[in-house]
């Protein structure tokens, strides 16, 4: 539902029925890797996004999600997490 840019190392996303959450860079290897982290401990996770150039003008990225939640809150934030990467996916050449 939002996606700010706020700075160059943290953005923030809201998703429907979730609060805002906002990211910050944690680890980078330049055009290699890029490590997220959520801000607050109240939801704890990492977004990696492993980078292989392609070619010289394009390249491919895997998003890997790991998160510390308890079963009750994994089953609530299943749903959000997954529309969460895609909107990440969609909105990454802002980021």
């Amino acid at each position: 539902d939002k996606f700010e840019v706020l700075n160059e190392n943290r953005f923030l996303f809201a998703l429907k029925g979730m609060p805002e959450i906002v990211l910050e860079k944690k680890e980078q290897t330049p055009f290699e890797q890029i490590i997220l982290g959520a801000a607050s401990d109240k939801l704890p996770f990492t977004l990696t996004a492993d980078i292989q150039e392609v070619d010289g003008q394009q390249s491919e990225v895997i998003l890997s999600f790991k998160g510390e939640f308890n079963a009750m809150m994994a089953m609530m934030i299943k749903s959000p997490i997954t529309n969460f990467i895609n909107t990440l996916s969609t909105n990454l050449s802002k980021i």
